[in-house]
């Protein structure tokens, strides 16, 4: 005969069921905010589910983990449908296999495609870029200037990192008020290149740019060509402690602006669709590119992102490396972003390289550097 429970335990169906009841009292409690007509709603449906259940408690997990509030029931609602949508692709993408990549649960997740797309992935304007183009020349690994054809005969080495070296500062945040990676990547660049130069690695002043920089929008996009140029007629680039970020555009500071803490003496242009050389330029130091943000690259946890994705260039990040990924074999480049740290592997993306013509997502389309 089978022995009862000892008096003052709990049985793992009693502990399923008390737990099945807590989540209905937090979805109770959800949508008893929300007015009847939101309720009633094809997406919230007439009968409440176990995996509406289970997903409302991951949705509200994630809201306590990334500070998410929202400003009134509705809201609520729509984020939460948004949230449930984004689950179900990350889940069925990676469930699909056959791919370099895995995607993620982010703090974008309840943000449709068309709002992230908005908030950060179209900053990048390159414009008329006439004025650069004097620029389009091959440059040396030093960095100082020119490339020589003699160059290009050595092969780049087969795998270059620059974070190990020390030249790269922690990923930061654009935000999603503000339309600048094309200002992080004019920063990013050049304190690669003051470190390579100097030893000394320095976060420099995205905020400089984004206030001081006239041929630039500040928060309504811009190049990191016409970035270099201001830097340069402006003769440098101060802190970021001395002048700090704050995600809008607001008067020059032309005091703290006139504080060089790292200069350029001009820029460099790779001719485009040749990742050859432009392999060998990032081992000579970081370079800014411009690609097109792809499918799924919202929700990328870790992997060598390989597409899809086309070439229409609205966003601007530095390419720090380049290696061979082991598991899979594919060559990839070694991509900082501007989204913060909690995005892909803290921060930075591995895409996919020689993939000939414009490379992946037009990332050999537009690459510059300062020297």
């Amino acid at each position: 005969m089978a022995s009862s429970p000892a008096a003052g335990t709990t049985t793992w169906p009693a502990l399923a069921t008390t737990a099945v009841l807590m989540l209905r009292g937090c979805l109770f409690v959800f949508l008893t905010a929300l007015p009847p007509a939101a309720i009633m709603t094809p997406a919230a449906g007439h009968v409440v589910e176990l995996d509406d259940m289970l997903m409302l408690d991951r949705f509200v997990r994630w809201q306590a983990a990334h500070n998410r509030t929202y400003g009134d029931a509705e809201e609520r609602l729509r984020r939460f449908q948004v949230y449930r949508a984004n689950i179900e692709y990350i889940e069925a993408t990676n469930r699909r296999g056959g791919l370099t990549y895995e995607l993620g649960e982010n703090q974008f997740a309840d943000l449709t495609s068309e709002e992230f797309l908005s908030m950060y992935a179209s900053s990048y304007d390159a414009g008329d870029r006439a004025d650069d183009e004097a620029a389009l020349i091959t440059t040396d690994v030093a960095g100082d200037g020119a490339w020589s054809d003699g160059d290009l005969e050595a092969l780049p080495p087969p795998s270059w990192d620059w974070r190990a070296k020390g030249a790269v500062t922690p990923p930061k945040n654009q935000g999603p008020t503000c339309s600048s990676c094309w200002a992080f990547v004019t920063v990013a660049t050049i304190e690669g290149l003051t470190f390579i130069k100097t030893g000394k690695l320095i976060s420099l002043s995205e905020q400089q740019l984004v206030d001081c920089d006239m041929y630039d929008g500040g928060c309504n996009t811009g190049s990191y060509s016409r970035g270099f140029r201001w830097v340069l007629e402006n003769g440098g680039l101060t802190t970021e402690a001395e002048y700090p970020y704050t995600a809008a555009r607001g008067p020059c500071n032309r005091a703290k602006s006139a504080h060089h803490a790292a200069k350029i003496t001009g820029q460099g242009r790779i001719p485009p669709q040749n990742e050859l050389v432009m392999q060998k330029a990032v081992a000579g130091q970081p370079v800014g590119v411009a690609i097109e943000v792809g499918s799924g690259m919202q929700f990328y946890k870790t992997g060598v992102y390989s597409g899809p994705c086309g070439t229409n260039l609205a966003h601007a990040v530095t390419v720090v490396g380049y290696g061979v990924d082991p598991a899979s074999g594919a060559k990839y480049w070694i991509v900082k972003n501007s989204w913060g740290q909690a995005w892909g592997e803290r921060g930075f993306i591995r895409m996919r390289r020689d993939v000939g013509g414009p490379g992946l997502c037009g990332i050999a389309l537009d690459v510059a550097y300062p020297y």
